[in-house]
């Protein structure tokens, strides 16, 4: 019998795994606090340290686990903070992310507005997104700043769709995160590669879109033997915590708010 379902929340500030009985019931959780470090040389840089936070991430669910049979857990889904992104070489390693609070491509968003003043409203009707707090400017900043990885990149992440990765192997984004860098179409729910054309950006970088509710692939061995899950266990795609947060308080109709 599978008892239990279990989410893992990368936040701006922690990370936690949560266990939920099959009735939405909280029956354990674990949560580490991390930080995001500036680079030095970089004012306003917050980076991920992916390879110290998926630590962290395993640790917790490793915790959840010590008075649960792994074999009990139905399914495990992830959410996240938004905004936050990964970038990929084309062997799947992580190789330049950071932090939704990241505020080191002021020049960039100057560079793109003196480009084009009508840009931003033109790719906002479109992705719903500013150059506030989306990729497109941070990208463009990658090249700009380390042009080494910019060629290497071959894919773009969020970090929700990270958890996915290490637990499963599949590299993929969904929409209500992935919407966030301000290169997908609202309206198609797919990557417009004409808005990251426009911006003077790469657009052979996109992964495959799964929307929220698929079931992504299972855990792997290597998954399993970094977190203590079973392998094999669905693993189910999530969102960005916002609207994960909106669905859990009843919030889903026309004209409600939370």
């Amino acid at each position: 019998m599978k008892n239990y379902l279990m989410a893992i929340d990368a936040g701006t500030g922690s990370v936690r795994a949560v266990l939920f009985d099959l009735k939405g019931n909280q029956i354990g959780c674990s949560q580490h606090e991390w930080t995001h470090n500036e680079d030095p040389r970089f004012p306003g840089s917050m980076d991920f340290d992916w390879k110290y936070n998926w630590e962290l991430a395993s640790g917790c669910v490793r915790n959840v686990l010590a008075e649960t049979d792994p074999a009990e857990i139905a399914a495990i889904s992830t959410t996240c903070m938004r905004e936050g992104i990964l970038l990929y070489d084309k062997d799947g390693n992580e190789i330049w992310a950071c932090a939704n609070v990241d505020a080191r491509s002021n020049d960039e968003v100057a560079e793109l507005i003196r480009m084009n003043p009508d840009l931003e409203l033109e790719l906002y009707k479109k992705s719903g997104q500013s150059y506030a707090l989306n990729a497109i400017p941070r990208i463009l900043w990658v090249k700009n700043n380390m042009p080494d990885i910019y060629e290497k990149t071959a894919k773009i992440g969020m970090f929700n769709d990270w958890l996915i990765y290490k637990l499963t192997g599949v590299l993929a984004v969904e929409p209500s995160n992935g919407s966030t860098t301000g290169l997908l179409d609202l309206q198609t729910r797919t990557w417009d590669t004409e808005i990251a054309a426009k911006c003077n950006l790469r657009t052979d970088i996109f992964p495959d879109i799964l929307e929220c509710g698929s079931i992504s692939g299972k855990v792997t061995a290597k998954g399993a033997s970094e977190t203590g899950l079973a392998e094999g266990t669905p693993v189910v795609v999530g969102g960005g915590d916002c609207q994960l947060g909106t669905i859990g308080v009843g919030a889903c109709k026309p004209g409600e708010a939370a």
